[in-house]
């Protein structure tokens, strides 16, 4: 028969070599870092735009935008940025990136396949839609916009 002093040795040593032993293999394994994730700001890469040709200037401007988000998955879209002037809209697709030691990310292109409306009033006469890129050429499209009140 074990005598209850021994049984709770056993037992104790049991604890503290599962808790030691655990802990010593989460430091040993760097499965975690201190570090924050960084997350930067970057733009997308439009390859193309869907529009429509002609709108009234009380109609709601929707545009397509195509293209690539970034080449893995520590890419995301997060917005767009739009400009207004007078005939003119400047359209910036932001993407996140994100970076640690300790983030993952799948080795597939995230691709841009999103819409933005935006609201109207138009003035009448042509739209010039510019989308900055990040390297290369901006992308540009025109919209006409017609005098709604006939």
């Amino acid at each position: 028969m074990v005598s209850l002093r021994s049984f709770v040795f056993v037992i104790l040593t049991a604890v503290v070599a599962i808790v030691v032993g655990g802990a010593g293999c989460s430091m040993l394994s760097n499965s975690t870092s201190d570090d924050p994730p960084s997350v930067k700001a970057e733009i997308a890469e439009v390859d193309s735009l869907e529009y429509p040709a002609e709108i009234a200037s009380t109609d709601t401007l929707t545009v397509g935008f195509y293209g690539t988000v970034g080449p893995n998955g520590c890419y995301s879209f997060h917005r767009f940025d739009v400009d207004r002037a007078p005939g003119q809209l400047t359209i910036t697709p932001v993407v996140r990136h994100t970076t640690a030691d300790n983030v993952s990310c799948t080795m597939a292109i995230v691709p841009l396949n999103h819409t933005l409306t935006v609201a109207p009033p138009f003035p009448d006469g042509i739209l010039e839609i510019e989308v900055p890129q990040p390297e290369g050429d901006d992308v540009r499209a025109t919209v006409t916009v017609t005098d709604d009140s006939n």
